[in-house]
């Protein structure tokens, strides 16, 4: 019998406890028959955990532990052995948010026969204790199951040269090879899954943070060859300079012990490569520009700095 859905948990250097009470969640899901779900864990470099701590579960918990090469490279395997017709990603911590969560992701599952991908509401928990109630996220895949063969037909991967905003990279990939045929949404009055931030994990620390910042660069200019690729070209113009306005906010959060200079030399560069791009945008893509940044990154920069940054 071929799986619907295998749900895949990346691992990395995590302890059980971080995890425990997310299998324990999976573990009490009602309504559901696990005969159509797998659960796989792919250790990133690390050891595969104990059979006894998945004893009494009523699902199998297969553990595949492969070289550590990063989330990404973790998932690409999970996407390249995945024989169930849909796919979930899941971070260690994470977890669904009530009892039938799996089983409404089910129901869901089982009548769309067209889509390549569905939407399902969920919670982020901040690191800050607040609370983040969301139909949907654009850069996130948690909140998100694919069919595994609309990944394959597109080849959509991560991008594995990324330690940093790889989901935001893979979701452009997603949405340029998907019309809104190819969409789907649960209809859930409540959240189905919790998307838990930590404050040491690796896109949160604050001795990485600069390092992601600059990973954050790298992540754009893909999405940006891509948009291109696809003829999205005023969507590209928006992102280069949504890239700059980034990177602004970089130079400027960036510790005064750490030397920006090559990150200010790159963003310069990449400015005058692509100022033809950004001198067709208007006031009200500029707005949006600031607006977005801000907003994702709790900022307020101005537009007259990100003009002072174009114009040097």
């Amino acid at each position: 019998m071929k799986k619907l859905l295998e749900i895949v948990i990346t691992h990395w250097t995590e302890p059980w406890s971080v995890g425990a009470k997310a299998f324990d969640m999976l573990s009490i899901q009602r309504r559901v028959d696990w005969r159509k779900v797998c659960v796989t864990i792919v250790h990133d470099g690390s050891d595969a955990f104990p059979n006894e701590y998945f004893s009494g579960f009523p699902f199998k918990v297969n553990q595949v532990c492969i070289p550590h090469s990063g989330v990404s490279a973790a998932r690409n395997y999970a996407i390249d052995h995945c024989s169930a017709t849909w796919i979930k990603f899941c971070d260690f911590d994470d977890m669904f948010a009530g009892a039938y969560s799996l089983s409404c992701i089910i129901d869901a599952l089982e009548m769309s026969q067209k889509y390549g991908y569905v939407f399902l509401p969920y919670i982020a928990e901040m690191y800050n204790g607040k609370l983040l109630l969301l139909e949907n996220s654009d850069v996130f895949v948690h909140d998100k199951v694919f069919r595994v063969s609309f990944l394959n037909e597109n080849d959509i991967r991560f991008n594995e040269e990324l330690a940093y905003s790889e989901d935001f990279v893979f979701m452009a990939l997603v949405k340029l090879n998907a019309d809104k045929a190819k969409l789907g949404r649960v209809n859930s009055n409540f959240p189905l899954y919790v998307y838990i931030q930590r404050i040491d994990s690796v896109g949160n620390r604050q001795d990485l943070w600069y390092r992601n910042r600059c990973d954050l660069f790298k992540a754009h200019r893909c999405v940006v060859d891509a948009l291109m690729e696809h003829g999205f070209d005023h969507e590209a113009d928006v992102l280069i300079a949504r890239t700059i306005a980034e990177n602004l906010l970089t130079i400027k959060r960036a510790d005064q012990s750490i030397d920006t200079s090559e990150l200010r030399d790159l963003t310069l560069e990449y400015s005058d490569k692509n100022a033809g791009h950004i001198s067709r945008l208007s006031d009200r893509d500029y707005d949006c520009v600031v607006l977005k940044t801000n907003q994702q990154n709790n900022a307020n920069i101005t537009r007259d700095e990100l003009f002072e940054w174009i114009k040097r």
